[in-house]
Parts: C-alpha cells; structure tokens; sequence
C-alpha cells in the first residue's frame, strides 16, 4: 500500500514538474535574451573596424552597421528591458482573462517571431526593434510564470520550482555567451528562436491552472485539472476551496458596483500594500546592486577591468560559476532559511563589490584580484538576490491581489534594469568601473540592512499561512459566513499539523 502511494506521490510531482516545463523554458528565453548583448556588442564593434577591403564581400556589407556610439550600444543592450513593464502589465491582465495556460501558449510563437526580427536585421534600428519585442515578450512571462507555478504546484513543490528559474535563466545566458563565442551572431538569434518553439509544443499539452478554473466558474474543468495535478486524495481539500471560492465571487460581486470603491480597498489593504513594498524594495536592491549588468556587458566588463586577452573565456567561467550556484540554491532551500540565504548573497555581494573597487582604485593585485572579486560577486548574487525576489513575488501576494500586484511589482523591476542598463556605459565613462562599482556595492549593503528588518520568513509555509503573517484583513474579500470557519481550519489544521499538504492559497 505504501509503495502505491508512493507512486501515486511521484507521478502527481512529476505532473507538475512538467506543467511548470513549458514556462521555466521561457524563463530559459529570457536569459539568452539577456545575455545576447554581451556577446552581439563585440562582434558588432570587430566588424564595424574592419577595413574597407573585408567590407566589400556581401556578407560583411550585410553586418556592417557602421560605428556604434556609446549612445547606440546602450540601446541596443538596454532596448530588451524598455517594454518589460508594460509586458508585466499585460501579462497580470491576460493570466487573468485568458488563462495561464492559455496566455503562455499564445506568447511563444511572438517571442519566435522576435528573434527571427533579430536574425533578419539589415540595420540598427530593426535590430532594436526586435530586441524590443524580445522585452515586451519577457515582460508578459514574468508575471505569468510565478503564478502559473504557483497554482500548479503543492508548497513542498513550489520553492523548489520556483527556485529553478534562477537555474533555467542562467542556462539561457550561459548557452548565449557560449553560442557567441564560437558562432556569428545571426546563427546565435536563429539558435536562440529555437527554444520557444519547443516551450509552445509543451504548454499545448499541460494543464490549466485549477484555481483559475474555479475562479471562472468552471467547476467541472478545475476539478478535473486537480485531480491531475494533485490527485483524488486531495479533493477534500479542493471542495473546501469551491466552497471559499464561492463566497469570495458572490463578495466580488458586491464590490464591482463600485470600482472606486475597490481599487481604493486595494490600494489601502495591509495584505496589498505590504507584500507590494516588499517585493517592489527586493527588485530595487537587486536591480542596482548590478545583479543584471554582467549578463549584459560581461564581455566589455571584463576588458575594462583585466583586459581584452582572457574577455570571452572568463564570461563563460562566469556563466558557468552563476550556473553552479543555481543548482546549489537547490541545497541550500533545503537546509538554510530564506531570510538566511538573502543575507549571505546581499552582504556577500556588498563586500566584494566594495573589495572590487578598492583594488581598481588603488592597483591592487591586478589582473587575477578583480577577475576573482567579479566571478565570486556573480555566485553571490546567483545564491540569493538573483532569484529570491521572484519566489517572493509568487508567494508573498494574496490569490485576490497575485495577478494584479505580481504584474505591477515585476513591472517595477523591469523599469528599474532599464535605468541600470542604460546608464551603466556612461557610468564607466564618466565615474569609471571603481566608481560603478562602489556604487552598486553601497546599494547591496544599504537595501540587505532593511530587508534584514522586514522580509518574512516562507520556508515551508503555505500561502495561508504566509498571507496571515501580513494582519487580519486576509479574509476581508470573503463572505462573513465564510470567514471564521475557514479561519477556524487554518487554525486547525496548523496545529495538528495538516498545514504541510494544504493547497495553494483561495
């Protein structure tokens, strides 16, 4: 008997791993489409010195942009993260009319058609264009694949799922860089275009999220999709959510014949406003620590600091170094807190950032002490801010407020990576890499010292849970009659230890 069940357990986890595929392959997208600048600059800036005579054959006159301006280049990098907010935007809107599954299956072919633009680009503004879109579409993923996983998946599950997207974004910048080491930029994008193809095939045959299902009424549908998700030993647990669920539209009802009167309750509830400003300061700090600059200008980065000899070959011992401790947060989730794990990576990445622009001031032990501070400040980064924030955004919202806030704050973090990634050329101008350095090392120490004081605890929690950490206005959108016993539950199951295999939150 207790071998059945034991494959019962694995075949349900191994549903939902691959229901989660589809979407952790986009986040996969998203890394190659980060790291595609840092090896697309430089081979860029060796075609545009070429002399007059290598111009003259067709395919060099085809790449042949002319010179790049500095202003140029940071477009160039920068044009990927400008529509990533209002893709985050789009992404909180569509996961909730369409569906989750239905608005990543309807994503891919575009992200396809982006990299073809860029493959195909004869000029510096159509390749811009196609760098655009490539944003846009990572903007309306990212909210997407939180929750997408997030309702899919039971707690003990999700952390770990969730945590793979640090590992299947590093995948796609190592596979990038790896790509342009060896081959011209167009075969990389023509590569690169590949993938989507394959995340479109797998979502075509996942399934839709239970809870969206039930959200929109469809009963039948949602218990079916739980059932092959979760199996029938749960439907307990599922009729207790059709029950809550229930109460909660009927409330919705209520509320939408004033929709002053709800976006004001939104914008004024604790379990809103709470998890918002969180997440909104975790993207912050992990934005102009300068976590995402040596995705995007590693190449250039490197020759600035140890110079051009070792450039391409310690960006992939980079990659590789931020792929390994991907696969480490797996061990360390398992035996550290979060909150633990955070503190280590943020004043971990402030010390050497620190560390690092002290040597390039003073010319201390250059070139192997810089290059050794870069690679451990990327593994420190990889360990913690790198992904932390994104496992918060799909845990810390309530159901009510996930779609709506996961694609606010993720737009948020968008908006700020543009400031960071347009700005970064011209900080190394004119402050130099000390100076960009100090900088983003004195924003890791400033911003971990206050997430130390407010950043709660999620290890093993479910989402009830999490949600009641923030005051007593969770039920708030429910019905009275459905309140205290479903309060009364929680209450319940917590203290007989039930709460491990509660589902994901009403």
């Amino acid at each position: 008997m207790k071998i059945n069940d034991s494959n019962t357990k694995v075949k349900l986890r191994l549903r939902q791993s691959m229901t989660a595929l589809g979407p952790l392959l986009g986040v996969c997208v998203t890394g190659m489409s980060s790291g595609y600048s840092a090896i697309l600059l430089p081979q860029l800036k060796t075609i545009s010195t070429n002399d007059s005579e290598s111009l003259s054959s067709e395919s060099a006159s085809v790449d042949h942009f002319g010179a790049l301006s500095i202003d140029q280049e940071s477009w160039i990098a920068a044009a990927v993260t400008l529509l990533v907010a209002p893709g985050c935007w789009t992404g909180g809107f569509v996961a909730e009319k369409l569906g989750r599954k239905t608005s990543v299956t309807l994503l891919f072919p575009v992200y396809f058609i982006s990299w073809l633009i860029i493959a195909l680009a004869n000029s510096i503004d159509v390749l811009i264009a196609g760098r655009l879109l490539c944003g846009y579409c990572a903007g309306v993923l990212a909210p997407i694949f939180s929750i997408y996983l997030s309702e899919t998946t039971d707690p003990q599950l999700r952390g770990v799922l969730l945590g793979a997207t640090s590992l299947t974004l590093s995948a796609g910048i190592l596979a990038c860089h790896a790509m342009g080491t060896w081959l011209h930029w167009r075969t990389t994008a023509y590569i690169s275009g590949v993938l989507p193809v394959i995340c479109w095939i797998l979502c075509v045959y996942s399934q839709e999220s239970p809870l969206w299902l039930l959200g929109k009424g469809k009963i039948e549908n949602a218990r079916r999709s739980w059932i092959y998700l979760r199996g029938e030993e749960s439907l307990e647990e599922f009729s207790l959510l059709e029950t809550d669920r229930l109460a909660e539209i009927s409330a919705k009802r209520i509320e939408k014949r004033s929709l002053l009167r709800s976006f004001r309750k939104t914008w004024s509830s604790r379990n809103f406003l709470m998890p918002f400003s969180i997440v909104c300061l975790y993207f912050f700090i992990m934005q102009f620590s300068g976590t995402n600059v040596m995705t995007f200008y590693c190449v250039e980065m490197l020759t600035d600091v140890s110079g051009p000899a070792y450039a391409y070959l310690i960006t992939l011992i980079v990659d590789v170094i931020r792929l390994i401790f991907a696969v480490l947060v797996f061990v360390f989730l398992k035996i550290c807190r979060r909150r633990t794990v955070m503190l280590i990576s943020g004043f971990g990445a402030a010390i050497t950032m620190l560390s690092l622009s002290a040597c390039l001031t003073f010319d201390i032990g250059r070139p192997w002490s810089p290059m050794i501070l870069l690679i451990t400040y990327v593994g420190l980064l990889s360990m913690g801010l790198f992904f932390l924030p994104w496992m918060y955004c799909g845990e810390l919202f309530s159901r009510k407020h996930r779609g709506f806030g996961s694609g606010l704050a993720t737009s948020f973090n968008f908006a700020c990576l543009f400031v960071v990634i347009k700005t970064m050329p011209l900080m190394m101008e004119f402050v130099k890499p000390e100076g960009t350095f100090a900088v983003y090392g004195t924003v890791a120490l400033v911003g971990t010292s206050v997430l130390y004081f407010i950043l709660p605890e999620t290890k093993n929690k479910t989402l009830q849970e999490i949600q009641m950490s923030f005051g007593k206005e969770f039920h708030a959108p429910q019905a009275q009659s459905a309140d205290v016993p479903l309060r009364e539950r929680v209450s319940f199951e917590k203290n007989n230890g039930l709460d491990k295999e509660m589902p994901l939150d009403k």
